[in-house]
């Protein structure tokens, strides 16, 4: 269906984008289509808003994320049931049961780091692959001169001991910055609107 004005593209866009087929006959679609556009975090099929297609990953300020969006919690799901999903990232993050299942990513308590890609900061990586936390090699030299005053029969002088010594052990158990915790979520389907 086509418009003949650009008002009517322009409305028909924002319905198809919502995954509604046009019907001339139903009067509610414009508002079917904003709200299921609302639900699905600002996107319906037809990618009205960057950010929120199929297989994107977002950061929620809430435990539990809106209708559309699955918690990035290594979860195998359905092939069939999640289908977009699917052909979207495939089994990247894992095969499930090699039939019928496939994995979510598992962000749980971690930090995600951009895909290098060549530009050699993070030289080497394959795409979405894991790394362990690690210190960058250096060293922590302490520098120190002793002296000692002694009395020894009666004559006195003193002895210098130089050398050096490393400091000791403080920190925690793992490496990180300052962060916070909210919920990683992939976006895994668009809402129909009831």
């Amino acid at each position: 269906m086509q418009g003949n004005t650009p008002v009517e593209c322009e409305i028909l866009n924002v319905i198809q984008g919502a995954g509604i087929w046009p019907d001339c006959e139903d009067k509610t679609q414009l508002l079917q289509a904003i709200e299921t556009l609302i639900a699905g975090g600002g996107s319906g099929g037809g990618g009205v808003v960057a950010g929120s297609e199929i297989g994107s990953v977002s950061a929620f300020a809430m435990p539990t994320p809106p209708t559309g969006w699955l918690v990035c919690d290594g979860s195998a799901i359905s092939r069939t049931e999640y289908a977009d999903l699917f052909a979207a990232i495939s089994t990247l993050w894992g095969d499930g049961d090699q039939v019928s299942t496939f994995n979510l990513p598992d962000l749980r308590g971690e930090f995600v780091r951009g895909f290098d890609d060549g530009r050699g900061v993070d030289d080497g990586r394959v795409f979405g692959s894991f790394q362990l936390d690690e210190f960058k090699a250096h060293a922590h030299d302490v520098n120190y001169t002793q002296f000692s005053l002694g009395v020894n029969g009666g004559s006195s002088g003193t002895t210098g001991i130089s050398g050096a010594a490393a400091s000791g052990s403080t920190g925690g158990q793992e490496t990180r910055p300052r962060n916070i915790a909210m919920t990683y979520a992939i976006k895994a389907f668009y809402p129909t609107s009831a």
